[in-house]
């Protein structure tokens, strides 16, 4: 886009020198920090309560996925997502050859922030190497990948309207972003504010700063996942905080475009901390359905299987919604005879639906509707 004057008059401008903010009204924030802080905690202990939490959490960690893409314009569903692991999980030469753009951007998202999450949970720091990693995985394929994937901005970026060439926020110049990335991961990892309340000011100094061509929002939004768990508000790293703001994302930019306009720190962290109030009291509904979903599926598996491997194949469908059945014969620990019977079973009782037949070589596609079904947003 190229800029004229006339396109910047009503734009607002980076924030400098006013990073972290001197005051922050904490008679304001109390009530909704107390609240924000319960609902996590209680969010926590369920997961951490939950045996073999990951058959939940993942579920979760999609859902995120697709309500963070569209924020950006990325229309994705779940389904797509899990069908994108699904090629690559089976070895396909180009898993990517005929998914949409939208529905591999979308993938890519679940699949960096699970990698990140997992470098931190093996002893990465949170760094602007794990940043700038994630944003390359991020961008890896498709359209971003010619957004310079895990590098830096070079040229002056800007927040708006493309079509009408009206510019809302001009983010911070290139030339003075090395040293505000590096106040900003310090003040992360160092400063001794409350976690929740840095955790929201992280989160809105990184939109300001928008430091890649590409992808920022999506790598913000990670960036509050990452903090929650490594600054202790939570004992796993996995927290999904991206509906809400999808739900409220008028507000959510204004709030933020405000802490550069008007020097509104503590507005923008009441809506943070409302945001993670909500967010958790969805996330526990949604892993309460997708627990007592789960606990429903076993009895049907058990009456339609006759099976003693009703369990195993139970779990493998939850972990893996979307998949080829050769995987599941492979890896769901059930014998290779047994395994096939029971996709095949499954079928016809309707509890997976074929979304590719088996044809030569190439093993069939199936659904697990009922897990899909749960998850749309």
């Amino acid at each position: 886009m190229t800029i004229k004057a006339d396109d910047l008059s009503e734009a607002v401008h980076y924030h400098t020198g006013a990073f972290p903010p001197a005051a922050l009204d904490y008679e304001a924030l109390l009530g909704p920090l107390d609240d924000a802080a319960t609902s996590l905690a209680r969010y926590d202990a369920k997961m951490s309560s939950m045996v073999n939490s990951e058959l939940f959490l993942a579920p979760l960690r999609r859902q995120d996925a697709v309500s963070s893409s569209r924020m950006e314009g990325t229309i994705s569903t779940i389904e797509e997502v899990y069908r994108l692991e699904a090629e690559e999980d089976a070895g396909a030469p180009d898993p990517y050859r005929e998914a949409r753009n939208d529905d591999i951007e979308t993938f890519l998202y679940s699949r960096a922030l699970r990698n990140a999450q997992q470098a931190l949970a093996e002893g990465a720091p949170l760094s602007e190497h794990l940043i700038r990693t994630a944003h390359q995985q991020l961008l890896f394929v498709g359209r971003g990948a010619r957004k310079r994937p895990g590098t830096y901005k070079t040229e002056q970026n800007y927040i708006g309207d493309d079509r009408r060439a009206k510019i809302h926020y001009v983010p911070i110049a290139p030339e003075h972003l090395a040293p505000a990335m590096d106040d900003l991961v310090r003040f992360i990892n160092e400063n001794r504010m409350r976690p929740l309340l840095r955790t929201a000011l992280a989160h809105v100094e990184f939109e300001a700063l928008h430091p890649f061509e590409d992808g920022n929002g999506r790598i913000g939004r990670m960036l509050i996942t990452l903090m929650l768990w490594k600054l202790g508000i939570i004992s796993q790293p996995h927290f999904f905080v991206s509906g809400y703001f999808e739900e409220h994302k008028s507000e959510y930019i204004e709030k933020m475009r405000a802490v550069s306009a008007d020097g509104d720190w503590t507005g923008w962290v009441v809506f943070f901390l409302t945001a993670m109030h909500s967010q958790a009291t969805l996330n526990i509904t949604t892993a309460d359905k997708i627990f007592a979903l789960h606990g429903e599926m076993r009895e049907r598996f058990r009456e339609a299987l006759s099976s003693q491997f009703h369990d195993q194949a139970l779990d493998f469908v939850f972990a893996s919604p979307v998949f080829r059945n050769d995987r599941f014969v492979e890896r769901s620990r059930i014998p290779a005879s047994s395994a096939r019977a029971l996709s095949r079973r499954l079928v016809e009782v309707g509890l997976l639906r074929t979304i590719e037949p088996a044809a030569g070589r190439r093993a069939a596609l199936y659904a697990f509707d009922p897990l899909l079904d749960l998850l749309k947003l």
